[in-house]
């Protein structure tokens, strides 16, 4: 007789401190989400410098990148709810900071210190990250890995669609500081709620294992299964040359001609693109064909961008970035699923780790190489180049790896 759990696209949900650790998460996405928002918006109002938002992305990268080689074995050896509650409330202060440099009103003279703060929160979210990932894979059964990571993707993208429109709103009536402010206050819900998960588990690492070891045995383990490095190889190049949201408030203000609402709209379609087929994903999971369809949607992510680049009306903008966002959700379901899969209990804080690495050089560094390009070579021909890099990324993986290529989950 089938299990149920496995045909049951609401399985995961129906498990209450699942549904609670989400609640957390998505707050915390979303106060994350609109204090970028933000922060683009005003530090590309003082600076009207692209290279100043790729900046946005490197700032916070570059810290993030660094003390991931401590957060994913401090997510293996220490309690991984205390991790979180600690830098949820780092966060909380980090928020305050803005609002208060924000009081009088920020100025070319005074944006460095945003970068510094802009750096904290990398080092925030470094922490964050692996120790949420080993959680979730604590609290759901390993027959609901595949349910948990789509409906884990979803209630990011739906917070990720809420936060830039909220703020793209909040900005049009209030200062920047007002907003700051908001943030630090869904923090502290979040906090709360973080607070409350039950994570009674025993840490699943010997604490006596010296640093050195640990640290590379989670890189080891990382690059001798191929199924997870070819998978999250594939997405770091391909959204590295073709990352295009930080760029969005320039796209806005120079070619598109808005403001800040629809500024905050745009921002959020790629989001909403990927949470509509999440949803769409969660009774139809991709992952029967997972390589090929992994290599085919990040092939369309690419010819998205390069549409977004070439459009001069606010609607196609829109549809591109849309689009672009469901095709991106495809890779991060299966690479979530194939994390989950052959990660054991007390690898999952390095192998968390070292994949956030990936991603986080693919999507901060990504804003940064785009606002590189888009200063060197304009704006629209900057992503461009980007999108045609991300095709050439995807072919070049379709040759070379075989065996992501014919992947079935």
């Amino acid at each position: 007789m089938p299990d149920s759990s496995r045909t049951d696209a609401y399985a995961s949900l129906r498990i209450p401190e699942f549904r609670a650790y989400l609640l957390a998460r998505s707050l915390t996405t979303i106060a994350l989400l609109m204090q970028n928002t933000v922060l683009a918006w005003q530090i590309y109002e003082i600076t009207d410098s692209k290279f100043a938002l790729g900046l946005i992305g490197l700032s916070e990268a570059l810290p993030f990148i660094i003390t991931t080689f401590f957060s994913g074995i401090a997510a293996d050896r220490y309690n991984r709810k205390r991790i979180l509650v600690i830098f949820t409330g780092l966060m909380i202060l980090c928020a305050s900071i803005f609002a208060a440099g924000s009081w009088n009103g920020a100025n070319a003279d005074t944006v460095h210190w945003y970068y510094i703060i802009i750096g904290i929160v990398g080092v925030c979210r470094s922490f964050t990250t692996p120790a949420s990932s080993a959680i979730q894979a604590r609290i759901v059964p390993r027959e609901l890995y595949a349910n948990s990571s789509t409906w884990s993707s979803n209630s990011f993208q739906v917070s990720a669609v809420m936060a830039p429109i909220l703020a793209g709103i909040l900005l049009d009536f209030v200062t920047p500081r007002w907003v700051y402010l908001i943030c630090a206050g869904i923090f502290v819900v979040s906090f709360y709620f973080t607070s409350r998960l039950d994570e009674h588990y025993p840490p699943p690492m010997d604490g006596k294992e010296p640093f050195i070891r640990s640290f590379f045995g989670g890189i080891r383990f990382v690059f001798g299964t191929q199924a997870i490095l070819s998978s999250i190889s594939l997405d770091l190049f391909a959204v590295l040359f073709g990352g295009v949201t930080g760029l969005v408030p320039a796209f806005c203000k120079d070619i598109l001609h808005v403001g800040p609402t629809l500024m905050g709209v745009l921002k959020a379609a790629l989001f909403l693109g990927s949470a509509v087929a999440g949803f769409l994903l969660a009774h139809h999971p991709p992952t029967r064909h997972a390589g090929r369809n992994l290599l085919i949607c990040v092939g369309l992510y690419g010819v998205c961008i390069i549409g977004f680049a070439l459009s001069h009306w606010f609607w196609l903008s829109f549809l591109m970035l849309f689009m672009a966002g469901g095709f991106d959700n495809v890779s991060v379901i299966i690479r979530g699923t194939i994390i989950q899969l052959f990660t054991p209990d007390e690898m999952r804080g390095r192998v968390s780790a070292v994949n956030s690495i990936f991603i986080k050089s693919s999507n901060e560094i990504g804003d940064f190489e785009s606002g590189l390009a888009s200063s060197k070579l304009g704006l629209q021909y900057g992503v461009i180049f980007g999108g045609v890099m991300t095709l050439l990324v995807v072919a070049g993986t379709a040759i070379f790896a075989p065996t992501l290529r014919k992947m079935r989950l």
